[in-house]
């Protein structure tokens, strides 16, 4: 996975994108009335969802931490309840991940599809997006 979704480096763009702000004008996101139009609700939940993601592997990460701590000093054998519940853990926010990597692509696509972005067949979906908001949002 690139290093794009492992940081999430657009939280300033989206808490400017929330509060409307007008740095944001010359992307033509905000209706005449200062309301987000379709381009701005689809970038809303295109970020979102890829916040969403950051946080997911996020606590990924954080969960495997912990689990290498306790296997790491565990005597062979049956595992320990503490073990146990850990590895229940670390598969419930595995399992979060996936929904939440599923859900961000899913926005990108919708994203894509709003501001009609020609994705070549090779590049992908993912990476144009990602192209475009280095080059927009920065």
């Amino acid at each position: 996975m690139s290093d794009f979704i492992a940081t999430f480096p657009w939280t300033l763009p989206l808490q400017r994108l929330q509060q409307r702000d007008p740095v944001l004008a010359p992307l033509a996101l905000f209706d005449a009335d200062g309301a987000l139009n379709a381009h701005g609700q689809a970038l809303e939940q295109l970020l979102l969802a890829g916040q969403a993601l950051a946080q997911r592997e996020a606590d990924v990460a954080l969960v495997a931490d912990e689990l290498r701590r306790y296997q790491k000093f565990a005597p062979p054998g049956r595992p320990s309840l503490q073990i146990v519940q850990l590895r229940r853990q670390q598969s419930a926010v595995q399992q979060a991940q996936r929904v939440a990597r599923q859900a961000f692509i899913r926005q990108a696509d919708a994203f894509a599809r709003a501001m009609s972005l020609a994705v070549p067949a090779k590049l992908g979906t993912l990476v144009i997006v990602e192209r475009w908001l280095q080059a927009h949002l920065r």
